[in-house]
């Protein structure tokens, strides 16, 4: 009998404090803000930044659409690609997202020129809209690109940035995804301007990946996944790469890195 009641408190409990969190989660007014930005998003579903046009579907989640409100999506890398992008660079991405930053670059360069690699399915179907808004057709492949050739668990988040091969909450959904050698693909490519937003996979990234022939990168960091002490790992390996960090386009958490011919030589040598 003791142990019937101690179950029941249990779940008493465990109910409560799901339902406290649930009633934080679902204030009046966040109720209504986020039905005022999946209405906006019904009735104006074309968003344009920087002369790309992207679907602010209302299925997309709030922090998403929030950011296409405040005009903050992906801007930091705007303003990296914007800066450093030259009309004979081709391009590596690791994280299409919704397409944004390769559609970006191929209005610039060319589609030719592009090559994106994302690892969650879900977002395909988005990501062809996009390039169908704006006229462009990057090289799009739907697998993550990793230390070999095989399978890796993928974590699915609802807001669809969070996603990753760290597993960032007890809700996140592990997927099976395919994996393709970075640096195999890097021979294949031969990219001179390597984009990074693989939401902490930074970290795992270092350990095998070489950087044949890059010139530049773009890559933004996820202190608040892997570390800082992490981070600083991601930065000496950029550093022993030869590369040094463009202060004036970078920020905090968005950096763009460069390296002189003579110093992609000597690590292709290495």
């Amino acid at each position: 009998m003791a142990a019937i009641v101690e179950r029941i408190k249990h779940e008493y409990w465990g109910s409560r404090e799901r339902f406290i969190a649930w009633m934080r989660r679902n204030r009046p007014e966040d109720v209504l803000q986020r039905f005022s930005l999946r209405l906006r998003a019904w009735r104006q579903p074309i968003f344009e930044r920087e002369g790309i046009q992207l679907r602010r579907t209302p299925f997309l989640s709030v922090p998403v659409l929030e950011s296409f409100e405040s005009d903050s999506y992906e801007k930091p890398e705007a303003r990296i690609v914007q800066h450093a992008l030259k009309p004979n660079d081709i391009v590596l991405e690791l994280g299409t997202g919704l397409g944004f930053i390769s559609a970006l670059c191929a209005k610039n360069v060319g589609s030719e020129r592009i090559y994106t690699f994302e690892a969650n399915p879900a977002l395909e179907p988005i990501i062809q809209k996009n390039y169908i808004l704006n006229d462009v057709s990057p090289h799009l492949e739907i697998c993550l690109l990793g230390e070999a050739d095989g399978e890796i668990t993928f974590y699915l988040m609802k807001n669809f940035w969070s996603s990753s091969i760290v597993k960032r909450h007890s809700r996140a959904r592990s997927i099976q995804v395919p994996m393709r050698s970075f640096n195999d693909e890097v021979q294949r490519i031969r990219p001179s301007f390597l984009i990074i937003d693989i939401e902490g996979g930074e970290s795992d990234f270092i350990r095998y990946a070489r950087l044949d022939g890059i010139s530049k990168v773009c890559i933004e960091l996820h202190p608040h996944v892997i570390g800082v002490a992490a981070v600083a790992e991601v930065v000496d390996f950029f550093v022993s790469q030869g590369f040094h960090e463009v202060a004036a386009i970078s920020d905090a958490n968005h950096k763009l890195y460069q390296r002189e011919p003579a110093s992609i030589v000597a690590n292709n040598v290495d």
